[in-house]
């Protein structure tokens, strides 16, 4: 049975509307000599029906109507990315594509509309900072410890495929993000994005979230590849998403002449209108046609802003909101949401609900930017990136920090990537008397998960705060 099947009438009911069809055709009222005809139930639908499509059509010609204005005041459009190889004809060739598919405007959002692939950052707005509570229970999970003992001994193959097993096993309980971000870590310390992306993919099907991002050389050895970070151009949405960000959309279609890496940023969009939906849906779309690589910041949260104005069963004035949240779904790879949302859409539009396809185009997500307070630089004492060996120096070096800066104590690990195990245990035995002598708080902060795992089962936790690091 089809799915609008469901939508059918029985075999009874047709035979009843077919009489009352029959006897409704005309009622007659006299008043005087002057018969009044009232129109059948029928037409009454049938002229709701032709007043709503009336009502789209308005719309989608008005979102023409602006992009034709953006594209008669811009003037003819170049190819974004100079090619790197090929001849003048090639190139002359490359950039009339591109000037048709920007000319291209597609009008008709009644219709189930092709989605290009996308992915996602959206729905369940899951924080990825750890609860206390499940920072706590660690100690009770040994498969996590075991896993981090190993990889303190260099062991990272046999620890990488224990925290496969744990996490594909779903047995971890509230500390099940836990082992996900000490797999994380583990690929970001040993240098293996391939696995680290696509363990995120997994990562943000399963949790509907934004994943851990990996972070490349660090700033200080970066410095010369500044050139190549700044061909990232950056755009930020006003608060609201309407017919007037006509404007924000020019500078995007200037920056993608410039830039093959754009930034957009919807950290201010608090409310959306379907005009406003339609022009960022053919502008995601013109963006995919021409493959840039796009990062997107708050998309979780526009995603909530376009859902707070659908309605499932309620057929707007364009399906324009409605498909832009499945293009947003796609981008941030929230293949659960997006198949949910189709089945509303589909039920809500009477059509064959899209199917989900991954984005061609190199698509990251990251959390808006939060300015956090946090204490002085000097007031903290910066731990080393590995910690192994004889611990005798480290330990009188944070003696000496704690003689100034004595309580708290701020271990800084914001650098520490690995504690060997013998490290641990020595680590232990300097700090002990540390935290004993006027009663000094130690705290860990900026820790990885591997390591934080590692210091639990050590008995670190029961000298010292541990903190990890924010995802």
């Amino acid at each position: 049975m089809g799915i609008f099947s469901l939508f059918g009438k029985k075999n009874g009911q047709q035979e009843n509307d077919s009489s009352q069809k029959t006897s409704a055709k005309k009622t007659r009222s006299k008043s005087g000599n002057t018969d009044i005809a009232v129109p059948a139930e029928d037409e009454l639908a049938s002229q709701s029906i032709m007043a709503q499509r009336h009502v789209a059509r308005a719309t989608a010609r008005k979102i023409d109507a602006i992009e034709f204005e953006m594209s008669r005041d811009m003037g003819k459009t170049k190819s974004p990315i100079p090619p790197k190889s090929g001849s003048d004809a090639a190139s002359k060739k490359t950039a009339k594509s591109i000037d048709a598919s920007t000319a291209e405007h597609v009008t008709d959002f009644q219709s189930t509309l092709p989605l290009e692939g996308q992915s996602t950052d959206y729905l369940l707005d899951q924080h990825t900072d750890v609860m206390t509570v499940e920072l706590a229970e660690t100690e009770s999970v040994p498969l996590l410890e075991e896993a981090a003992i190993l990889f303190a001994s260099g062991q990272n193959e046999v620890a990488a495929q224990m925290l496969q097993a744990a996490i594909h096993s779903n047995n971890l309980g509230q500390v099940e993000q836990i082992g996900w971000y000490m797999l994380f870590d583990l690929y970001q310390i040993t240098g293996n994005q391939q696995q680290f992306d696509s363990l995120s993919l997994e990562y943000a099907s399963k949790f509907e979230t934004s994943p851990p991002i990996w972070h490349g050389p660090d700033e200080a050895e970066a410095d010369t590849e500044n050139e190549a970070d700044q061909t990232t151009a950056n755009l930020s949405f006003p608060a609201s998403l309407d017919a007037n960000i006509v404007k924000v959309l020019a500078r995007l279609q200037q920056m993608s002449l410039k830039s093959q890496s754009l930034k957009l940023d919807f950290t201010r969009v608090k409310e959306v209108d379907p005009v406003g939906c339609g022009l960022l849906l053919r502008a995601i779309k013109n963006l995919k046609k021409t493959k840039h690589d796009l990062m997107l910041v708050a998309a979780q949260d526009l995603a909530d802003n376009i859902r707070a104005i659908l309605q499932v069963g309620r057929r707007d004035e364009t399906e324009a909101p409605w498909l832009l949240l499945l293009e947003i779904l796609q981008l941030l790879h929230f293949e659960q949401a997006f198949e949910e949302v189709s089945m509303d859409y589909c039920i809500t539009f009477e059509v064959s609900p899209p199917s989900f396809e991954a984005p061609i185009n190199k698509v990251t997500t990251s959390l808006p930017d939060i300015r956090i307070e946090t204490l002085q630089p000097s007031n903290r004492f910066m731990m080393p990136a590995v910690i192994d060996g004889k611990t005798d120096i480290l330990i009188n070096r944070i003696a000496d920090h704690a003689k100034t800066f004595h309580n708290p104590l701020i271990l800084d690990c914001s650098k520490l990537e690995r504690v060997e195990f013998g490290a641990s245990a020595q680590l232990l035995n300097g700090l002990v008397p540390l935290s004993a002598a006027r009663d000094t708080h130690i705290q860990f902060v900026e820790v990885n998960y591997l390591v934080m795992a590692l210091f639990n089962a050590m008995g670190l936790k029961n000298v010292a705060t541990i903190f990890p690091r924010k995802r």
